[in-house]
């Protein structure tokens, strides 16, 4: 199998998982990285540079999207103008060989924890957000 571009991948946000069906993909993504860290530790003994065994820890998952800023519809997603500032759950479908019959989802449930906005002297004004995910889904569409 060949690379494949970044370009063909789509993600979109909902407030149900069935609402990603209909959501629109969204414009202006940069990048989007998706972590899933097991959160697996080695256990060293004193006398030995090998691990004697590999504990299971708490599993870490994240989302980061980076993109070209347009309006503050995602600082709302991380709390801003929410009551309370708290932001709400969303569903965030990513789907990297696009949206279509028999290509890989990926579907997270979670909140933007924080929303950064980078306004350069010369160069594209863009916001970056991260997802704290509380569960993950593979499969195919």
């Amino acid at each position: 199998m060949s690379a494949t571009k970044g370009w063909k991948g789509n993600l979109r946000i909902a407030d149900t998982e069935v609402g990603l069906d209909g959501a629109a993909n969204l414009s202006n993504i940069d990048s989007v990285d998706c972590n899933l860290d097991g959160g697996l530790d080695d256990l060293f003994q004193l006398g030995s540079r090998l691990s004697q065994a590999i504990l299971e820890g708490n599993v870490k998952l994240s989302l980061t999207v980076r993109k070209k800023y347009v309006d503050n519809t995602w600082a709302g997603y991380a709390g801003a103008g929410q009551t309370n500032m708290l932001p709400p759950e969303k569903w965030v479908g990513l789907y990297p060989l696009s949206y279509a019959s028999g290509k890989p989802k990926i579907t997270l449930l979670g909140k933007f924890r924080n929303w950064r906005l980078t306004v350069p002297q010369g160069g594209d004004i863009a916001e970056t957000l991260d997802f704290d995910v509380r569960t993950m889904n593979v499969g195919t569409l």
